[in-house]
């Protein structure tokens, strides 16, 4: 029976899970071989990878707290394991309960990074040192790679999209470019104001060349209606309905991605679209051509972590700090990166 190869990456934000796809399919190329990955379901990875030729399936698992959760996740991954005749299992992340399941179900190779309990449960000898672990998720993964001598020369995803959907946004862009505008973040504090999504579109569109699409999620819908009641034009819609492999076609089709740092950003740059990310509430990083930080005059928030921490290593959560980045910032990043 055919042998298979197991990835898990159990965060559910979407661009975290972009920021991995490279490591899954250097997992692929070295064993010549597609890879099933388990993650959750939040981040929609059954559509938006189901065109990814080092992917053969996505599995759903949820990875909820509780201790029946815990018991009952592994069971069901040992099963899995079992039915799919896995030889091997990779673990992009610290959680403990995949790499039980794996030697449950007698997987003779069982690769994670080594924190805590899950150092009693892999079979590679070379782990990540605590401090490893507070690093940026694709400079522990290449250090984690190199470490077990499967060293990867990290490049940025370029994610295929769905041909039909691009086709359903034909009418578009016949006759103006679209800007598309990521209006919110998983994280709220770090979301750039309304009102200065609102100022930069009415300045933008003073030339008349653009349609302005504004995408949240669904949840979030609201604060793109808001965006839209405060500016003063009419070719600027609300596409925050749309699921997210949709998402990625209209980003596909757009010239130009401006939004907050989050999940969306990493998608417009996963397809190929340039793309501005405000990163007034957070450090910028240079991992993809495609993005282009746009960071407040007074410089980065942190020079050694992602964001500001407190005293006791926690977040600090202001709102303030997104509105470090200005809206002539933009503008003066938009101009740049439009005539270049």
């Amino acid at each position: 029976m055919n042998k298979n190869i197991f990835v898990i990456y159990p965060s559910g934000k979407l661009g975290d899970l972009i920021w991995h796809l490279p490591f899954i399919k250097h997992i692929s190329q070295i064993n010549n071989k597609k890879v099933i990955v388990i993650t959750r379901k939040s981040t929609s990875a059954q559509k938006l990878l189901q065109y990814e030729e080092y992917i053969e399936s996505v599995k759903y698992f949820e990875f909820k707290k509780g201790i029946f959760n815990y018991f009952f996740e592994i069971n069901s991954m040992r099963n899995l394991m079992k039915i799919f005749n896995t030889s091997q299992v990779w673990i992009l992340d610290k959680i403990s309960r995949p790499a039980i399941a794996a030697k449950f179900a007698s997987v003779n190779q069982i690769f994670g990074y080594g924190a805590g309990n899950q150092s009693f449960w892999i079979t590679n000898k070379s782990i990540l040192k605590k401090s490893d672990l507070q690093t940026h998720y694709i400079e522990r993964g290449i250090k984690f790679f190199k470490l077990i001598g499967k060293p990867i020369n990290y490049k940025f995803t370029n994610l295929n999209v769905n041909h039909d959907f691009l086709k359903t946004f034909d009418n578009l862009s016949k006759d103006k470019k679209i800007i598309t505008y990521g209006v919110d973040s998983s994280e709220m504090w770090r979301s750039w104001p309304k009102e200065y999504f609102a100022n930069l579109i009415n300045k933008i569109n003073e030339e008349n060349k653009y349609i302005h699409i504004l995408v949240a999620g669904p949840w979030n819908s609201n604060i793109a209606e808001e965006i839209i009641n405060n500016v003063k034009i009419k070719n600027v819609f609300n596409y925050s309905h749309l699921h997210l492999s949709e998402v990625a076609a209209l980003l596909k089709l757009s010239n130009i991605f401006i939004g907050n740092d989050s999940g969306i950003l990493n998608l417009s740059a996963a397809v190929g679209t340039k793309s501005l990310g405000l990163f007034g509430a957070t450090k910028s990083f240079a991992y993809s051509h495609n993005i282009y930080p746009v960071i407040a005059k007074e410089g980065e928030i942190s020079k050694d972590t992602d964001r500001m921490l407190d005293g006791k290593g926690k977040t600090i959560k202001n709102a303030d700090f997104a509105k470090r980045v200005k809206v002539d910032d933009v503008l003066i990043a938009f101009y740049k990166v439009v005539n270049s």
